[in-house]
């Protein structure tokens, strides 16, 4: 009998081992199959004349054609060579289609993305460009018809085929973008919510205005609502969760004049701060033919290199931070949910009937209702309710990117540059751009509503058309520099201009840190270097910290007498206030302010609203800066306890906790609380959200320093702490004494392909600090090739 049982197990575990090993090799041999072709030739119809991609040892390609239109068909080709998955996930996304292919749990994030849009959007394209864009169509096309046996594992997982590529999904992935960079649909809701449940007093220091010692980018010359915003916060949640806009979108740039720089000519830097996902949402191509010579980082799907330079100028970004979205409280007919009030009459809402293809399912109906002021964004029926909130977006009416970023790859100058920049108003951005020439400059090209009357950040009565958008504000009049007395310019999603500027631009900054450090930096040095900027680029200064350990220390030496208390007080007194990962003092800084946020909104707010006002990552910490500042706020007090708590209490408490989480999570011996122990890193692929998906396709954890508010961002969710989901998401510099010599990187690589050598061959350059070479010489590229593939037209 025992002799049987070891037969059958052995032949158990041989089957076991066979079939393990036959999935094995499947799962290799299907990654290996899915690599892009990277050598040789390959002939396709649509091209005019041959091209060249030479992909250099990072995996950049260095496209080279005879003409623009065979320029962008190669681009459409090489950027789906390598990140097609992607660029699917992000049109379905935006045109509102993932039910399609993961079920019913995503019905209402469709939902959601077809109403935001439903007011439509400028898709008029001038004729040279609409060729253009057709042709990078057709390239992306051209790799989809030619690899329909072998597309990326994800589509082998989902098994599904993609559908062909259409001229328009461009604006639906720009749709992502545009809602990802806009604060407004989550912070005003919020805001809203805040004020019901805690007063005018307390939304006041919630929500701060900025600070007078702020830095500039121009320096100084009703009824309950809660109901109506739920449903919509839960669906925003969920995309945060599956797309690079996690949270605010920051960054950092700045540009020094010849004056300022050390081989006497501008320097310029950029650091876009994005979700730090698998594959990074940039992409890098170098794109060369007679009219075009443009190096830089794309955006998955979307023709066009907004952080970038060719062989005259260089230019970078940063989100403005713009209050682009307006909530209008609109008055229902009880008799009819499909009319509202407007003035003095009843008016009928447009509606659209959407059908949702459902996988597994039979298809969903569903209907959004159109206001003068955008669509409806909460249910609406019959008796059920007197109001809605409908929801205006400038993205509806603005222009927009794809001729400035054609004109700027094309910019010879600064005044080009500008020229670009009158078609660049979606996304909103800050533009820092230099010239070989010598000239720096800055433009904030976003589309600034011009209101009738408020300020956007609260939802506003929508019957009495007194807070109606009266246009946007014209080019000329946005905030813009050209050389100015300082020799160098900054920003860091900080207030753009100050209060005599007439109209309102926005409430969501980002707090002083980062251009605060930023500018401090700058300053120190008579002239600036590529190395000093380099070191910039890692600085993990904490500003907020410089300002409040000394309360801590206070607080510890007066109210605590343990030794584990004093050995806490002692470590904060040597500490430098750097976030790095090695550090004890950054662990007990970071961790107590999180629980100082806990103990001084939670109890007023309630569990629900507290986390939506956490979420709201740049708020918190300028809120408690403002407190700690004047020393007291209706906040200290908790509600549940019959004493009037002070600053200090907060502050004892809020360590006392910290001391016990940190012994719990890590053990007794405070030298070991670096901050790297619970501050990681983990580049998460959308589809690695699901176990056991994440040991597949994501990278990590890394130990890493910084914080949400350093130069150096490595930003985590103050609900979910201390886990980095969003910070530096490409880095560039610049020297335009030496534009052949520019200097790149990104946080994973450059392929989306799991078995490819460039899937994760930055991930040390980028956690070191280190760049490699964005190479532009075609002596330089030839020098550094890995593979040529040449693509020649189809012959019938």
């Amino acid at each position: 009998m025992n002799k049987w049982i070891l037969i059958i197990l052995s032949v158990l575990a041989g089957l076991i081992l066979v079939v393990g090993g036959g999935g094995y090799l499947w799962f290799h041999q299907t990654l290996k199959k899915s690599l892009p072709q990277t050598l040789g030739e390959v002939h396709l119809p649509g091209l005019t004349e041959s091209v060249q991609i030479i992909r250099d040892t990072f995996g950049v390609p260095h496209i080279y054609a005879r003409n623009e239109s065979d320029l962008y068909f190669a681009f459409g080709y090489a950027l789906a060579q390598d990140r097609f998955w992607q660029m699917e996930f992000y049109r379905r996304l935006g045109h509102g289609r993932l039910s399609e292919i993961f079920g019913e749990d995503f019905m209402e994030v469709d939902r959601y993305f077809r109403m935001i849009g439903a007011a439509g959007l400028d898709k008029e394209l001038p004729d040279n460009l609409a060729r253009l864009f057709e042709s990078f169509t057709n390239g992306i096309n051209a790799y989809l018809e030619s690899h329909q046996d072998r597309l990326p594992l994800e589509f082998k997982f989902l098994c599904y085929k993609p559908e062909p590529w259409q001229l328009d999904d461009y604006l639906a992935i720009l749709k992502v973008v545009n809602w990802g960079l806009s604060s407004g649909w989550e912070a005003d809701l919020t805001a809203a919510r805040l004020l019901e449940k805690a007063g005018e007093e307390k939304l006041r220091e919630a929500f701060p205005v900025w600070p007078d010692d702020g830095p500039l980018i121009i320096p100084e010359q009703t009824k309950s609502l809660s109901a109506l915003f739920s449903a919509g916060h839960e669906t925003m949640h969920l995309v945060k969760g599956l797309t690079a806009f996690s949270g605010p979108a920051a960054s950092n740039n700045w540009v020094v004049s010849g004056k300022r720089s050390i081989t006497e000519r501008p320097i310029l830097a950029n650091d876009t701060h994005l979700a730090l996902a698998n594959p990074s949402l940039w992409w890098e191509v170098h794109l060369v033919c007679p009219t075009i010579n443009v190096s830089g980082f794309v955006l998955l799907g979307i023709p066009g290199v907004p952080v970038g330079h060719n062989l005259n100028v260089a230019w970078g970004v940063t989100n403005v931070m713009v209050d682009d979205v307006d909530f209008f409280i609109e008055r229902i007919n009880p008799e009819n949910p499909r009319q509202y009030w407007y003035k003095d009459h009843w008016e009928d809402m447009k509606t659209r009937e959407e059908i949702m293809q459902v996988k597994g399912q039979e298809p969903v109906k569903t209907e959004i209702l159109l206001t003068r002021h955008g669509p409806i964004v909460n249910d609406v029926k019959q008796g059920s309710q007197e109001q809605a909130i409908s929801a205006q977006w400038a993205f509806t009416e603005g222009l927009q990117s794809a001729q400035a970023a054609y004109l700027l790859a094309k910019a010879e100058d600064v005044g080009d540059v500008m020229e670009a920049l009158r078609y660049w108003e979606l996304p909103s951005q800050n533009f820092v751009f230099a010239d070989t020439n010598g000239n720096i400059g800055y433009w904030c090209c976003a589309t600034i509503p011009i209101r009738s009357k408020g300020d956007g950040l609260l939802p506003v009565p929508g019957w009495t058309g007194e807070y109606e958008w009266k246009g946007y504000v014209p080019f000329q009049e946005r905030p813009h520099l050209l050389n100015p007395d300082e020799d160098f310019i900054a920003t860091a999603n900080n207030k753009v201009i100050g209060g005599g500027y007439p109209h309102v631009i926005g409430h969501y900054w980002e707090p002083v840190d980062r251009i605060a450090r930023i500018r401090q930096l700058l300053e120190a040095k008579e002239k600036i270097s590529v190395d000093d900027v380099k070191r910039m680029h890692q600085d993990i200064y904490c500003v907020l910290a410089s300002e409040m350990t000394s309360h801590m220390i206070e607080v510890l030496e007066q109210r605590f007498s343990d030794e584990n208390a004093k050995k806490a007080k002692d470590i904060l007194s040597g500490w430098y206030f750097m976030m790095d990962e090695d550090s004890v003092g950054a662990c007990l800084f970071a961790v107590t302010l999180k629980k100082m946020m806990e103990n001084i909104f939670q109890d007023e707010l309630g569990e629900d609203l507290f986390q939506k006002y956490i979420k709201l990552v740049s708020f918190p910490p300028r809120a408690i800066r403002m407190m700690v500042r004047k020393g007291s706020s209706p906040w200290f007090d908790n509600v549940n306890t019959p004493e009037k708590e002070t600053m200090e209490d907060i502050i004892a408490s809020s360590l006392s906790q910290t001391l016990s989480e940190l012994t719990e999570v890590i053990g007794n011996d405070m030298d070991t609380w670096t901050w790297g122990r619970i501050h990681t890193l983990t580049f998460e692929h959308a589809l690695g959200k699901k176990k056991p998906l994440d040991w597949i396709f994501n990278l990590g954890p890394f130990p890493v320093g910084g914080d949400n508010l350093t130069v150096n961002k490595k930003q985590y969710p103050y609900e979910k702490p201390y886990r980095v989901n969003h910070g530096v998401s490409q880095r560039m510099i610049v020297d335009l004494s030496n534009m052949d010599g520019a200097l790149h990187v990104l946080p994973t690589g450059e392929s989306g392909h799991l078995k490819s050598p460039h899937y994760r061959d930055q991930i040390n350059l980028y956690l070191s600090g280190e760049y490699h070479p964005a190479w532009t010489n075609r002596a330089d590229v030839e020098k550094n090739s890995e593979g040529i593939l040449i693509l020649r037209p189809k012959t019938k």
